[in-house]
């Protein structure tokens, strides 16, 4: 499975109001990211701010750089391959890369990439036994 990297150079998209287009599309992707993450794709969202280390060992990051400069961003990569530029990318983008199925893994989402549940850590996991309320009776 390919390792997706999603890169942002925007200080604090978390703080833009919803109703922006960073703020939806910043949750948008990092919820994403996160969702797969849990159904154990290697799936990773960076912010130059927090992450700056990770940007500079970033062979893409540095071409997209050094090509585009700071309008390259955000940006996607898979296995260190530019896939987008410019923008978020769309979820279908971030699933076409993973090999993943939109349909599959909202049907059987722990089952899209053949992980075992999500060990609790999130409200929505559909695996018998996992999830916070696998041990409520």
């Amino acid at each position: 499975m390919k390792t997706i990297r999603v890169y942002d150079i925007n200080l604090s998209p978390e703080m833009q109001p919803m109703d922006s287009e960073i703020g939806s599309e910043y949750r948008r992707v990092t919820t994403m990211l996160y969702t797969l993450g849990a159904r154990g794709a290697d799936t990773k969202y960076l912010n130059l701010h927090k992450d700056a280390l990770t940007f500079m060992d970033s062979p893409a990051v540095q071409q997209i750089m050094r090509g585009d400069g700071m309008e390259g961003f955000p940006c996607m990569t898979a296995d260190e391959e530019i896939i987008v530029t410019g923008r978020y990318p769309t979820n279908e983008e971030i699933l076409e890369q993973l090999g993943a199925d939109l349909s599959q893994l909202l049907a059987h989402p722990a089952a899209a990439f053949g992980a075992s549940g999500c060990g609790g850590s999130c409200a929505s996991c559909h695996v018998p036994g996992c999830g916070p309320s696998a041990g409520a009776n």
